[in-house]
């Protein structure tokens, strides 16, 4: 390769000494023959000198052009070319070989950042100065109940507020938003930050899903509050369910007038004991002692305990058959038996239908939804009825509900209320198990 540059730039060069040779001589020695001879060497010395200038030219242009459209796959021949050349063409083919690998270097970093916006829980929504989203993670579009966030204008559906607040929102200021999705209710927390993108002001929306948070704290007040009031309850009725009883065994009571209002402080003490009794259920439950087994087996085991009657017809969907939970099954199985009993109330005397289905998403979380075609539950209602005590039922303790929610919490998943007419279903709990 380097003798080709050698005889080039060595033929250019005895052209040109030969040609001005035999130009000079031709025209002292009048001998015009030798004078054309050298100036036609010289012309063709210019002419090719010039037309590898021009050649030069138009491939850096190419490779401008080139670089304008972020391609750095250009290479440059190094043959049949002055030192010069070869110098500079090995130059430029360099250059594009960095810029190359930079460019995958880039490509890599950017499908790097990809994967971990789409691993990550937390939302992330970049927003330009006109109020346009240039890009949501999936989980933005998740916490916000929808399939893909592209628009602000999306979020109306929850009400302007909600679209205002993604378009007023400033740096370093945090807001909370409740919402009731497709999913059921949730809360977030929003901040924003301010950065530049492509020489552009952007803001970025940070968003998390504080409803754990906000359900932790408030079932552990509940526990609390449930032990002190069971055990100053239990301290106080339990020596008058005692006396009450020996004071019935006696034979000058049994049959004397006193008996029958010393008997009813006895049933209804004992009455009371066995209702605080079911509230320290709910403030001491077992620790959970998780294992896997199959989710095909528990349902199996809690249709066969004939808690549907005949006018309900219940359906049992396990997808697939084999699908697997790692928990506690007999607290799983618990809180099955507390759902369904839950659906045969809401029903009642009615004809009905129950269905439990059990899944997984792609994500590998397990799901189980227990639905019923009950009367729905109003919004007002949803926002209650996992919280102890409550209950609209007239013979209710208010605690299956806020016993399932606490049993989620110790396997580590949630139950939500999903919203009314999902899947075609006026009622619908979920059991999400990450």
């Amino acid at each position: 390769m380097v003798s080709n540059w050698v005889n080039t730039t060595a033929m250019r060069a005895i052209l040109l000494v030969a040609g001005t040779a035999l130009l000079t001589w031709g025209i002292v020695q009048r001998q015009y023959l030798l004078a054309g001879i050298g100036l036609v060497a010289l012309l063709f010395t210019i002419i090719n000198y010039r037309q590898g200038v021009k050649k030069l030219e138009e491939k850096c242009y190419l490779m401008l052009e080139a670089i304008r459209n972020n391609d750095y796959s250009f290479r440059l021949p190094t043959t049949y070319h002055s030192a010069s050349e070869q110098v500079l063409q090995d130059t430029i083919n360099q250059f594009g070989s960095l810029m190359n690998e930079q460019k995958q270097q880039m490509v890599q970093h950017e499908k790097f950042y990809e994967h971990i916006m789409s691993a990550v829980s937390t939302g992330i929504t970049v927003i330009d100065e006109h109020d346009n989203i240039l890009q949501a993670n999936p989980a933005a579009a998740k916490l916000l109940g929808l399939p893909i966030l592209s628009n602000i204008r999306q979020l109306e559906r929850y009400g302007n507020d909600v679209a205002d607040l993604f378009r007023r929102i400033q740096p370093q200021e945090r807001s909370q938003l409740h919402l009731l999705t497709d999913k059921g209710e949730v809360d977030l927390s929003i901040a924003c930050v301010r950065t530049e993108l492509d020489h552009k002001k952007v803001r970025i929306l940070i968003m998390n899903d504080i409803r754990n948070e906000l359900d932790e704290k408030e079932l552990d007040s509940w526990i609390k509050l449930t032990r002190v009031l069971t055990h100053e309850i239990m301290n106080s009725m339990a020596p008058i369910s005692s006396i009450s009883d020996t004071f019935m065994q006696r034979e000058d009571v049994k049959d004397s007038e006193i008996y029958d209002g010393i008997r009813a402080i006895h049933e209804t003490s004992s009455g009371l004991i066995s209702f605080v009794d079911s509230y320290r259920k709910f403030s001491a439950l077992q620790q959970p002692q998780p294992e896997p087994f199959y989710i095909q087996e528990i349902m199996k085991q809690v249709s066969s305990l004939s808690l549907v009657p005949e006018q309900i017809q219940l359906s049992i969907q396990v997808e697939p058959d084999g699908l697997m939970l790692y928990a506690d099954p007999n607290l799983i199985r618990q809180l099955l038996i507390n759902l369904l009993k839950n659906a045969v109330q809401a029903i009642g005397d009615n004809q009905g239908r129950i269905l439990v289905h059990a899944y997984a998403d792609k994500d590998e979380h397990v799901f189980i939804n227990v639905s019923n075609n009950g009367p729905a539950i109003s919004n007002e209602l949803a926002r209650q009825i996992f919280v102890p005590f409550f209950t609209t039922k007239q013979e209710g303790s208010g605690i299956g509900l806020s016993l399932a929610r606490q049993i989620m919490k110790l396997s580590g998943g949630t139950i939500t209320l999903l919203k009314t007419g999902t899947n075609n279903w006026p009622v619908t709990f979920q059991l999400e198990f990450a």
